[in-house]
């Protein structure tokens, strides 16, 4: 089996509000898929349809070849993550995350090596959960996601209020799973986090899917800056596929579209000092594609 999860064409109506619009996504083993979009974008209620929280009121889903919410028993391999999980406050997280090893059916195999990328000692989890911080509930939440190492994990915003070196844990522990041959989606709104891990990436706007593919693929859409200082202050230069956005003394700064190659050549042959090409950031690319799709 090529993908381990897969919408196809899935709408979901609340009312006469389309909160999905004929959406595709796939995610496949050994992938980490990230999945883009502001705030009401349709990423909460995509992931609680793959999970089987909610049904979908047209289209197909499919994980692990079956219907997650007729066929109940495929959840069994998901580890999920909601947004903002509530938890049972008087319980220990120990005796919580215990509570969500029985449910799923699981052995906690990953409980311990998952604690130790998350900083969560032992006398954290002897701890009752009302007394943890939003960033203790939060790596709980991740824990109980990951600890039965499930084949699918799909977690919304799960770097949401954990530290820098708790993030850093976290991101260690999917690249993990991943390099397993585990299937991870994960929303996020820190976008050099998404950056760093993501090997795919989907954007979703207003219910629809706006962009998708490597996080190189979607910069190619994006111009680069290419900035080259001459020898020579008053000689003019083009580049093709470049607009010149800025020239200053011997410095001149291009807007440019286009491939790498043809750019590369063009500059080889120019009398330059130095140059200097930056591509587009994922925060560059983010925004020009909501942009674009604010003014369609």
């Amino acid at each position: 089996m090529s993908e381990v999860a897969q919408m196809v064409g899935v709408t979901k109506r609340f009312g006469d509000f389309a909160a999905l619009d004929a959406i595709h996504l796939t995610v496949s083993p050994g992938e980490i898929r990230g999945f883009l979009g502001p705030n009401g974008a349709g990423k909460t209620t995509a992931m609680r349809i793959l999970v089987g929280l909610l049904h979908s009121t047209e289209g197909e889903t499919r994980v692990f070849g079956g219907d997650p919410w007729s066929q109940p028993e495929v959840r069994a391999d998901i580890g999920f993550l909601p947004s903002d999980p509530g938890f049972y406050g008087r319980m220990t997280g120990k005796a919580l995350l215990d509570h969500f090893a029985a449910l799923s059916r699981r052995e906690p195999v990953l409980r311990e090596h998952a604690c130790t990328h998350l900083r969560m000692s032992d006398a954290d989890l002897k701890r009752q959960v009302r007394h943890y911080s939003k960033g203790m509930r939060q790596k709980l939440g991740v824990l109980q996601a990951v600890q039965h190492d499930p084949q699918l994990l799909i977690l919304d915003e799960p770097g949401e209020g954990l530290d820098p070196l708790v993030l850093n844990g976290l991101i260690a522990l999917l690249r993990e799973r991943r390099d397993a041959g585990r299937a991870i989606l994960f929303s996020s709104h820190v976008l050099a986090e998404v950056e760093a891990l993501c090997d795919q990436v989907t954007m979703i706007r207003a219910g629809r899917i706006i962009g998708e593919g490597t996080i190189s693929e979607l910069a190619q859409h994006r111009a680069r800056q290419v900035v080259v200082d001459l020898a020579d202050p008053a000689l003019e230069i083009h580049l093709a596929g470049g607009e010149l956005i800025d020239s200053t003394g011997a410095r001149r700064t291009f807007s440019h579209h286009g491939p790498i190659q043809p750019l590369l050549a063009e500059l080889a042959a120019l009398p330059a000092l130095d140059v200097k090409i930056q591509e587009a950031s994922l925060d560059e690319v983010f925004m020009e594609y909501y942009g674009d799709a604010e003014h369609a």
